[in-house]
């Protein structure tokens, strides 16, 4: 595929095409947020690890490209369009996606940008175009609309208030918030409460904890993520390879024992992770591992700790949605990481994404107690 070229604005999208073409994709976001102080700088070493063409499971198992816009030279914007099979094969609603969206507030560089994307989209028989995922449902997905004062937490999006505007502006409309708590640990007393429940809870030695480790814990967890998450709005599986693409990736940063099952009576019902904030431990090496960015980053998560971790899954099969025994199951396993970031030395821990609507976990996550700190917002519209 040639650079498409928009002479009027002297906008030219060129495509990625291999690892080194991401250089200018990644200068890109710092191009359009490098001065703002709640922006972390994303690392050039992870994008390489998700992005270079035909590196990951999803990549080989989808139609994606990304292209970066570049004016006088200089990269300006980015975005990432996909034909995601397993989501057109869950839902059948002809949506192709758009992501990794960075940009600069210029109305020339956001209609190059998605003008490219929505010709690859149409190319390829989609009616319509949803996002931003990054690259998709049970990746970073949503666009920050509420929450601009402080900073995200890893793997979830930062954008400034323009980047709304902008997409309105070309037509999209929200379909979908989504939604983080945040909590201050000192404050929480949800591990009292949780084991004063289980003390008085005739089938409390049914219902048990364990970390997820061993050769069969990414494959449990995956099961149990898939059937749980099924009924969710967007819902798309994770296969296999993917899950463990994606646990490799996370290992050099995740403590042992912070990824978590919870079993009832020896069956597997229950599910939580949780990571340290790896945006507090990268926000000043400007998106560079090298030369001493790694030993840095290593001091930060394994000797001096980090403030903030984030829980981005927790949740029980649908079977046991609604019932004592998966609302008990969801609480201990908060409860348990409650104690565990504690032990780690955090002080906060924010709950994201939750989907607006999903009230029981909402309910709990409240108790711990948090508040509501960040809106992202899934945005939609016709090709």
């Amino acid at each position: 595929m040639p650079p498409v070229q928009h002479p009027s604005s002297a906008v030219d999208v060129r495509p990625v095409r291999s690892a080194r073409d991401l250089k200018p994709f990644w200068r890109a976001a710092l191009a359009a947020q490098g001065g703002d102080p709640n922006f972390s700088p994303p690392l050039l070493q992870e994008l390489k690890e998700t992005l270079t063409p035909g590196a990951t499971p999803f990549a080989r198992a989808n139609d994606g490209q990304a292209w970066t816009a570049f004016r006088g030279g200089a990269p300006v914007g980015r975005i990432y369009a996909v034909k995601h099979h397993a989501h057109l094969t869950a839902h059948g609603d002809g949506a192709g996606h758009f992501g990794f969206l960075e940009a600069i507030d210029d109305d020339a560089v956001w209609d190059a940008l998605f003008a490219t994307a929505f010709g690859f989209l149409r190319e390829r028989g989609l009616t319509q175009v949803t996002g931003p995922y990054s690259a998709s449902v049970n990746h970073e997905c949503g666009l920050l609309v509420e929450g601009f004062d402080t900073p995200s937490t890893t793997h979830t999006n930062y954008a400034p208030p323009y980047y709304a505007r902008q997409l309105e502006r070309l037509g999209f409309r929200g379909v979908k918030d989504i939604v983080g708590y945040e909590g201050e640990l000192a404050q929480s007393r949800l591990p009292e409460r949780v084991a004063r429940a289980r003390s008085k809870w005739r089938s409390a030695a049914d219902l048990t904890l364990r970390s997820a480790v061993g050769p069969d814990a990414v494959a449990t967890i995956n099961d149990v993520y898939n059937d749980g998450w099924s009924v969710n709005w967007g819902a798309v599986p994770v296969t296999l390879d993917e899950a463990r693409f994606l646990a490799e990736l996370a290992q050099p940063i995740l403590p042992r024992d912070w990824s978590t099952i919870a079993d009832w009576r020896g069956e597997p019902i229950g599910i939580l992770t949780m990571a340290p904030d790896l945006n507090e431990a990268i926000h000043d090496l400007g998106g560079r591992l090298a030369p001493f960015g790694w030993a840095k980053l290593l001091w930060r998560l394994k000797v001096a700790g980090l403030s903030r971790v984030r829980v981005p899954i927790i949740g029980v099969r649908r079977g046991w949605r609604g019932t004592r025994v998966g609302a008990m199951a969801a609480a201990m396993l908060l409860a348990d990481a409650v104690e565990k970031a504690r032990k780690a030395g955090a002080t906060r821990l924010e709950v994201s994404w939750m989907l607006e609507d999903n009230r029981n976990v909402i309910h709990l996550v409240a108790g711990m107690p948090a508040r509501r700190t960040k809106t992202w917002r899934i945005y939609q519209r016709a090709l």
